[in-house]
């Protein structure tokens, strides 16, 4: 009876809480930041840093769901007696190299929402060089404790084989917990930096309010990064590590939620698609005006270059009474321009230009 109950304790796997959203997500994320790379070729945009770091940072959650399947099918989730050494030693092995990708995607992810705001509000001075402090902390972080995670035992090797005695580790557990904190920390501080200049957007309400809505899903990530902080004591602490998996469960979560969030505000046109009532196209009232425009300014602007200070931008549509298009090779004399205001007190009179105001700020445009 003994000898039952003994087996029967030692059949338990926790493995399909791993392998399920790891699955799941190993098809969402690349959906997501393929629609996310579509939409911006779909505007004639070009990818950016942001884009490219976004993509980097998938390959590497990829390969973190790749790890933690393959940790799965040598019985991780499941007792360390219930193994073999074989699989005891790949078991850990995989989730050694796990611990190193996590943090290089969700770091990755966040430098990608840092690399985006400062092609938004590039020209608002301030937000800059907080973006631009931020972005430095969180890459000589990401730096720093990838190091510290391989470095983690001495020899490297005794991190993931349990079979070497002669070592010296680090608390683990310290380590997961000082991770996780400035992990809350840094998205708590990238979720509320961009809201001033959101909150002051003339737009109506509503898509204002979808606008917030947008940039604060990030705040999905700080409650799975909280979820996470709970279980990690847990698997820190655990005489099985191999059998407590939940914070290996909801690492997969968090990493892979900041992706799919750090998204969202590329995926705009699906979203006017899908929901026109909420966010149109357009979004501001217009004006009609009349402007004198020197030659060598509209040449220096340029078609959609978003350039401008203090934050305010116009997006205008100019038709030249005399033929703008001769400025450009083409035969359409339509142009689409988008120039600060004070250019307007700065040019000389060489063409009549009839342009139609957007009064909007440039937040809506350079979405995509």
């Amino acid at each position: 009876m003994a000898i039952g109950i003994a087996v029967n304790h030692l059949a338990g796997d926790n493995s399909p809480m791993i392998y399920i959203p790891a699955w799941i997500f190993a098809f969402l994320c690349p959906m997501i930041v393929g629609t996310r790379i579509w939409s911006r070729q779909r505007a004639g945009g070009r990818l950016g840093a942001d884009d490219y770091t976004i993509i980097v940072s998938l390959a590497f959650a990829m390969t973190t769901n790749v790890l933690t399947v393959w940790a799965c099918y040598n019985g991780y989730g499941k007792h360390a007696a219930a193994l073999t050494e074989s699989e005891r030693y790949e078991a850990f092995k995989a989730f050694y190299l796990t611990q190193i990708t996590y943090k290089a995607s969700i770091n990755l992810t966040k430098s990608s929402v840092l690399l985006l705001y400062l092609r938004i509000f590039s020209r608002v001075k301030w937000f800059r060089q907080a973006c631009l402090i931020i972005l430095a902390f969180v890459a000589l972080y990401c730096i720093a404790v990838i190091v510290a995670t391989i470095l983690q035992c001495i020899p490297v090797a005794a991190a993931f084989d349990k079979t070497i005695t002669n070592k010296i580790c680090i608390n683990n557990g310290q380590l997961w917990f000082a991770n996780v904190g400035f992990s809350i920390a840094s998205d708590i501080i990238i979720l509320i930096l961009p809201m001033p200049l959101v909150y002051s957007l003339q737009i109506p309400r509503v898509q204002k309010a979808a606008l917030i809505f947008v940039f604060t899903f990030g705040a999905f990530v700080v409650i799975t990064s909280c979820l996470r902080a709970t279980t990690l004591n847990l698997q820190a602490k655990s005489r099985d590590p191999l059998y407590d998996v939940a914070s290996t469960m909801w690492t997969t979560i968090e990493m892979s939620v900041a992706i799919i969030c750090a998204c969202l505000p590329q995926i705009r046109p699906l979203i006017v698609k899908l929901f026109p009532n909420i966010m149109p196209e357009t979004s501001a009232s217009k004006d009609r005006l009349k402007f004198t425009f020197g030659s060598s300014t509209l040449k220096s602007c340029g078609s959609r270059l978003l350039t401008g200070e203090g934050g305010e931008w116009f997006r205008i549509e100019c038709q030249d009474d005399i033929g703008l298009a001769s400025l450009r090779q083409g035969d359409s004399s339509l142009e689409t321009l988008a120039m600060p205001k004070e250019t307007f007190a700065r040019v000389g009179v060489k063409h009549t230009v009839r342009v139609d105001v957007e009064h909007s700020r440039h937040i809506i445009d350079s979405w995509v």
